[in-house]
């Protein structure tokens, strides 16, 4: 399978490119060919290092931010392995119920309903979930915080929580927050998401359930290009 990365204007919600593959080469030769990098003013990515190697070659002077819903992603991630494992070790019973509740363990807990939140409450009689589940909301709540130096602050203290009481799947964590930690904390001086940039996507996935699937790739690019029209009539 072969994959194309779809690069966007953030502000006015448009597709600027599409560039075949996932590494920096592809990325690389669309910066290079920009005729006004200078205005651009900030990268938002997923946590994928050849888009980042990519920008900071050609574009070394524009802040990067780590989109944060790829962020949460990975907490969540390494709740639901948390939840796998001890799914695994419990008693058929135990397994059954924590399989029920893989997906309110992912949802927000401000979203919970009031039938949901005693299900919730019964998984996390499991220490090691219910460890998981606070580090997860934590984070979340985290990309609440006031300032820059506040959000350096609670991450450090995430960290060693994390360090000293998370279950071992978070610990893995660590290795990802330090690598990624200046563009992750960019966010909160730049609070730019990849918000669109996802919708986008179903929609690529939408026009090519459309055409059946498309076995030329210009055709299919064009096909995106074109949706952007629609999206800029329907602002008009």
């Amino acid at each position: 399978m072969v994959y194309d990365t779809t690069l966007c204007d953030l502000e006015r919600h448009l597709v600027v490119g599409i560039v075949t593959g996932r590494g920096s080469k592809g990325v690389e030769g669309y910066l290079k060919r920009l005729p006004h990098p200078e205005l651009v003013r900030v990268v938002v990515m997923d946590m994928h290092e050849p888009y980042r190697r990519a920008v900071r070659r050609c574009l070394p002077l524009k802040p990067i931010v780590a989109d944060k819903f790829h962020v949460i992603s990975q907490t969540n991630h390494a709740l639901d392995q948390v939840r796998r494992r001890r799914q695994r070790e419990a008693d058929p019973e135990r397994r059954a119920e924590l399989f029920r509740c893989r997906w309110l363990l992912l949802k927000g807990a401000e979203r919970l309903t009031p039938e949901e939140q005693p299900q919730l409450a019964r998984a996390l009689a499991d220490e090691e979930l219910r460890s998981g589940w606070a580090l997860k909301e934590e984070l979340r709540m985290w990309y609440q915080s006031a300032t820059p130096a506040d959000a350096e602050e609670r991450l450090s203290t995430w960290e060693e929580t994390v360090r000293r009481q998370g279950p071992a799947e978070f610990r893995t964590l660590l290795s990802f927050c330090r690598t990624w930690r200046q563009e992750i904390l960019n966010y909160f001086t730049w609070p730019y998401t990849n918000g669109f940039v996802e919708g986008k996507n179903n929609r690529i996935k939408a026009i090519k359930r459309r055409g059946y699937g498309y076995r030329n790739r210009d055709n299919l690019r064009q096909q995106v290009f074109l949706s952007n029209r629609v999206l800029v009539a329907s602002a008009a």
